[in-house]
């Protein structure tokens, strides 16, 4: 073998083992923010711009205390509205009281204030 076949080869191996390295770092210390714990698969909402100005003003006033994702609101919202239906609302619903979003709106406040 000539000596420049040789060097090729040493500098290849150098640059694999380099390469090696690179990535085992990068597998113990990865770069950049750290994973949510909670996964979430994105999905579109249509707000109207009430609804988004109450996102937003939400999210500035939660910002301050620590730092949350509008994501995390809206699923936050979906759970407090479930957690609200489990009783009063599922049982109005059964008896016929709600027939449209705003007769929603409307047993969903009282059981709020009650």
């Amino acid at each position: 073998m000539s000596e420049d076949s040789q060097n090729s080869q040493g500098t290849f191996a150098r640059l694999y083992d380099a390469q090696e390295e690179m990535s085992r770092r990068t597998a113990i210390k990865p770069l950049g923010r750290p994973p949510k714990k909670i996964q979430r698969k994105p999905t579109t909402v249509h707000l109207t711009s009430t609804e988004k100005r109450g996102l937003n003003e939400l999210k500035l006033v939660i910002d301050e205390q620590f730092t949350v994702n509008q994501s995390e609101l809206i699923g936050l919202a979906i759970d407090t509205l479930n957690v609200l239906m489990q009783k009063k609302g599922r049982v109005a619903m059964q008896k016929g009281e709600v027939h449209d979003i705003d007769s929603l709106r409307r047993l969903l406040t009282e059981i709020v204030k009650s």
